[in-house]
């Protein structure tokens, strides 16, 4: 009867180092992608941190846009910030010409790749404009 118990605590630690191990590999898969803007249009649906320069600040009654790399139409990404958040974001026209990394969840608007900013944190400025 010993033996059965042993054996039994033997394999629910097994079982619990291999789902240990199992979910230690899944969080570095599940880590976001870093890309550049030109390519976020290849990873729609993913998770990523995409780094570029910002191009135009356009700045409209109901949303903010920094189109990146170039101005509309040609831009090659879009961070998108509706009015329910604007007020997070200080100094937004300061950013063109800056190099910037976005983070957030890559989605497509009319097959364009975007990203919608609702916090500070989803924006890092990487290199100041000369």
């Amino acid at each position: 009867m010993k033996k059965v118990v042993l054996l039994l605590n033997l394999a629910v630690l097994l079982t619990g180092a291999a789902q240990e191990n199992k979910s230690d590999s899944t969080a570095k898969t599940n880590a976001p992608i870093q890309i550049s803007a030109s390519a976020a249009k290849e990873h729609i649906g993913a998770q990523a941190v995409v780094k570029g320069t910002i191009a135009e600040v356009n700045v409209g009654e109901r949303i903010v846009r920094l189109n990146f790399e170039h101005p509309y139409p040609k831009n090659a990404f879009t961070a998108v910030i509706f009015p329910a958040n604007t007020n997070k974001f200080a100094d937004l026209e300061k950013l063109k010409g800056k190099t910037v990394e976005i983070s957030g969840k890559i989605a497509a608007y009319h097959e364009r790749p975007q990203i919608v900013l609702t916090s500070t944190n989803q924006v890092k400025v990487i290199e100041e404009k000369p």
